[in-house]
């Protein structure tokens, strides 16, 4: 499931968000809508690296 958070309210929310992505959610931080940056788990980005080195 993917949680979309503005970014303007993610810095108040920071811990929880990182809470959230290492459960397995996946975080967009928009702006004006739009998604500007993902936010998932160290576990998740290493299968994701580690799999494009492939």
């Amino acid at each position: 499931m993917v949680m979309k958070v503005a970014t303007s309210e993610a810095k108040a929310r920071l811990p929880e968000l990182i809470r959230e992505a290492e459960r397995g959610e996946t975080v967009e931080l928009t702006r004006y809508g739009s998604t500007q940056a993902v936010i998932i788990s160290q576990e998740r980005y290493e299968r994701l690296t580690r799999d494009l080195m492939k």
